[in-house]
């Protein structure tokens, strides 16, 4: 747009300064190149000219108020052409030898003009795409840092993952419970198996989300049996929808951390969707001996919603109740 708008604005000065050339010849004025020649290839007319223009336009470029106040930036670059034109003028007129206001005056005038609009633009032109390199440059090293961040982040969310389900796993071999280790382990595979296919992606689908947490939750009921119950109020049309990988699975995993499970008085855990977010939430029944809270799968995902969308998670905790609301994504 900005191009543009400076090609046409050439385009109509070019038309405007040839028909003021063409009137100030045919009123006695130098023509064109008579004109350049006294402007352009004058050891003192042309380097004063550039020089003044350049730090000038410069000073307004950089000049934060003027960025915000685009009209009175263009008021000032005419102010800088008028000026830096009359100075120009008087030089050529004096080495000319013609009068003030007179038809060759004018056509110096003119021709002066034409060479500070034409440093000006190049000068914009030429901040412009610096500072497009440098906005370019910024975004790529904050995309950058933000790959890093979130790869290290699915780094961490692994191995913690892993050390509980290998908890699991040595609670049915030190109860000799051999059939449903095995059994146990060809499940644990099979969520390996999704978690390194999808370790290449950001997001992924809620409705293979929801797929990976019911394989979890299969695990989970080898140990607790039938010690809680999930509920899954999803809506079809959210099924298409993104969510961060794990992210399901990381929470109803807190809930199973930090509450007791027991079949007389059961964990609750429910599922549902709610506007353009999930929520997660379960019953509160705390543990005599429970671990302290890191708080680390939250802050794992609050970190990774905030990273990929700038989307935040909610968390609200009653007496009787603990919920996290997580953002749908597109």
């Amino acid at each position: 747009m900005r191009l543009a708008a400076v090609v046409i604005a050439i385009l109509l000065l070019r038309i405007g300064f040839v028909n003021l050339y063409e009137h100030f010849e045919v009123l006695g004025g130098f023509d064109i190149f008579e004109a350049i020649g006294f402007i352009i290839f004058d050891p003192i007319n042309l380097p004063l000219t550039l020089a003044s223009t350049l730090l000038l336009g410069f000073i307004v470029h950089k000049v934060e108020w003027f960025s915000t106040h685009p009209i009175a930036r263009m008021g000032a670059y005419l102010v800088i052409i008028v000026c830096c034109s009359l100075v120009s003028t008087l030089i050529a007129a004096n080495n000319a030898e013609c009068g003030v206001w007179s038809a060759e005056w004018y056509s110096l005038f003119a021709t002066a003009a034409t060479l500070c609009i034409i440093i000006l633009v190049a000068l914009y032109v030429w901040m412009w795409f610096l500072s497009s390199r440098r906005r370019v440059s910024k975004m790529m090293a904050k995309s950058e840092r933000t790959q890093y961040q979130y790869t290290q982040l699915k780094r961490q969310l692994n191995p913690h993952f892993l050390f509980n389900s290998l908890s699991i796993l040595d609670y049915l071999v030190q109860e000799q419970q051999t059939e449903r280790a095995s059994d146990y382990i060809k499940k644990l595979a099979n969520i390996y198996r999704y978690l390194l296919k999808q370790e290449e992606y950001d997001t992924i689908e809620l409705s293979k989300e929801v797929d990976f947490l019911r394989l979890y939750i299969d695990i989970m009921r080898e140990r607790f049996l039938d010690g809680f119950e999930v509920t899954m109020e999803l809506a079809e049309e959210a099924m298409s929808h993104k969510v961060v990988p794990c992210s399901l699975q990381v929470l109803v995993e807190n809930a199973f951390k930090h509450n007791a499970v027991s079949p007389t008085d059961k964990l609750l855990i429910t599922i549902r969707t709610e506007g353009d977010s999930i929520v997660v939430s379960n019953n509160l029944h705390d543990k005599h001996s429970s671990p302290e809270s890191t708080g680390f799968g939250l802050k794992n995902l609050h970190t990774q919603y905030e990273l990929l969308s700038g989307s935040k998670i909610v968390v609200t905790k009653t007496d009787r109740l603990f919920s996290v609301k997580i953002p749908l994504l597109k």
